[in-house]
């Protein structure tokens, strides 16, 4: 059975897959195809190298703490795992919550590289819940303080693309709402659930009855989550304020090419802010990464911040540095991964036929 769902997210992510080259190719010739590649990579070669390579340790900083973050939930639930083999969890989020329309396959992944490795299917699903849940409080919090400092510049920055902004702040604010409901209220929730089914089975009661099984399926997991939460106060604290880190780390990449270009009259707080608003305005959105989306609202939302000469350049590094060279070095650690596992079962050095065997 559980084989059975993993080949269906499988095909499932092998068609986003192609959507995701489909939206890249898409957004190479809307946005990318107006840049001066030669301007950018001039642009990089005259930039100031060290707040680059902080750009980069920011970006190793976000996947350490990923890592460090789910490592402790594993362990809270019994499940003992190296650092290294977390890591591995960490590469597949990240690539495949990349390629995939509002992330939906970087989670499955992991689950499905937790089985392999002997942890139980409940305690990854437990694990990955309350990392979730620390994500989306720490995403929704920062969107909506960058709105809050700068809500007028942002709706002037805007225009006619404001409604994505108010969307993405609703639809995350409503998933944060709707999380913290599965976790503490139970008789709320459940009501919510019931109306929920009572709209589906308007149209189908096949339907209906899928819904229901798969919320409360993951009602009783938010639930059992938030029983560690309170049996753990100190140490999920500690995972929310990392998870906070963690997303600071990764709304500082349009700061170090900032940096890197010698501009000095932005602040980092004023761009982390921007960022973060940005940011939730593209995330919950069905775009594989918020590819094409995030690179458009990107000169709108940092028009005033880089000049416009600079302003195509600013955009690609800082895609480059936040997005891309994330995505680019978990997916190549995943191949390495299979490439080194299947060698490693060619030659007999070890045993089994999947990513049991793999090691970062």
């Amino acid at each position: 059975m559980f084989l059975k769902r993993f080949l269906n997210s499988l095909k499932n992510i092998l068609i986003n897959g192609g959507l995701f080259v489909l939206i890249g190719v898409i957004t190479y010739r809307a946005v990318f195809s107006q840049a001066d590649f030669r301007s950018v990579l001039h642009t990089a070669l005259h930039s100031r190298t060290e707040y680059l390579l902080c750009g980069l340790a920011a970006v190793v900083l976000m996947l350490a703490v990923e890592t460090w973050t789910l490592r402790r939930n594993l362990g809270l639930l019994g499940e003992v795992q190296s650092f290294r083999q977390c890591l591995l969890y960490t590469f597949a989020g990240n690539f495949f919550s990349a390629i995939t329309p509002a992330a939906t396959g970087g989670q499955p992944m992991q689950l499905y590289l937790m089985h392999k490795k002997g942890v139980s299917v409940v305690h990854g699903t437990l694990a990955l819940a309350m990392e979730l849940a620390c994500y989306q409080f720490a995403v929704t919090l920062l969107g909506v303080v960058g709105y809050l400092s700068f809500g007028p510049l942002i709706h002037r920055l805007l225009g006619p693309y404001l409604w994505l902004l108010w969307l993405g702040l609703g639809l995350n604010t409503a998933l944060l709402v709707l999380l913290l409901c599965a976790m503490f209220t139970k008789r709320l929730i459940h009501r919510l659930t019931a109306g929920v089914v009572w709209m589906v089975s308007v149209c189908s009661k096949e339907r209906a009855a899928s819904v229901r099984a798969g919320a409360e399926a993951a009602i009783a997991q938010y639930q059992t989550s938030a029983a560690l939460f309170r049996r753990h106060k100190r140490i999920c604290l500690v995972n929310c304020l990392a998870t906070l880190l963690r997303i600071l780390a990764m709304h500082s990449a349009p700061f170090w090419v900032y940096k890197a270009l010698g501009l000095n009259d932005v602040s980092l707080f004023q761009i982390v802010a921007l960022q973060s608003a940005l940011y939730i305005s593209c995330a919950a959105l069905p775009f594989p990464g918020g590819i094409g989306i995030a690179e458009n609202h990107f000169l709108h939302y940092f028009k005033r911040v880089f000049p416009p000469a600079l302003l195509q350049s600013s955009m690609v590094l800082s895609r480059g540095l936040g997005s891309y060279f994330t995505m680019v070095l978990s997916g190549g650690v995943l191949m390495g991964a299979v490439l080194i596992a299947a060698v490693r079962r060619r030659w007999g050095r070890t045993g089994g036929s999947s990513f049991a065997s793999m090691q970062v």
